[in-house]
């Protein structure tokens, strides 16, 4: 990463009818170009710099929603100058970031059309009190990933196959729900983080999933 390129993690953004730019008084910070998508939440520059984007987790690949999520992306960030303010980078050497077009706050688009979770990660600040607005919107508004066919309380599919699977990988959990647990009724099959539906619990088992507590 260049020099200038840098200084972009530390500017100002300001907003004006035209658009946004980044500025340091009166210097003038040089855009990236997105050399290809990679999913929902990350991306390749020019550069060959990994960009994620921070507080959003896409689906992985082949999960619900995946691919518009991606698809979406790409009509944010390919063929627009991009701006990047870096929070940090991890250990697969992304550098998780808050990503700006002269279109506006790429995070927040991403959350704000469903397409994409809201993660905190850290203390609140004001972008992610944004993305937070953003998130509830859509979670109120049972939009994008958070209703159909993404997330599911019944299996319109197989209506035989009633056993709920859930996968939480902040939790370390996969856990399955059978009728007539406590929780059963108001627990979501949300497909996009790779829940899924069994028609047995030894099914479930193989799996590697465990019961839930509150079951018969």
């Amino acid at each position: 990463m260049s020099r200038m390129k840098l200084i972009a993690g530390a500017a100002v953004l300001a907003a004006l009818s035209g658009g946004m730019y980044w500025k340091m008084g009166t210097l003038k910070i040089p855009a990236y170009e997105v050399a290809r998508v990679i999913d929902g939440d990350t991306f390749e520059t020019t550069e060959k710099q990994l960009i994620r984007l921070a507080h959003v987790d896409a689906p992985e690949t082949g999960l619900c929603g995946s691919e518009a999520a991606k698809k979406e992306l790409e009509k944010r960030i390919m063929g627009k100058p991009v701006y990047i303010k870096v929070n940090f980078r991890d250990r697969y050497m992304r550098l998780i970031s808050l990503v700006y077009t002269p279109d506006g706050f790429v995070n927040e688009k991403m959350v704000e059309n469903g397409l994409t979770v809201f993660r905190l990660a850290g203390p609140k600040t004001l972008e992610t009190e944004i993305l937070e607005k953003a998130a509830d919107k859509v979670i109120s508004g049972k939009s994008g990933l958070y209703g159909e066919p993404c997330s599911q309380k019944t299996n319109k599919t197989n209506p035989r196959c009633v056993i709920k699977g859930n996968v939480r990988p902040e939790k370390g959990t996969k856990i399955y729900s059978v009728p007539g647990c406590e929780s059963y009724a108001s627990t979501l099959v949300q497909l996009h983080m790779g829940d899924g539906w069994f028609c047995t619990e030894k099914e479930a088992v193989k799996a590697g999933f465990i019961k839930a507590g509150g079951c018969p």
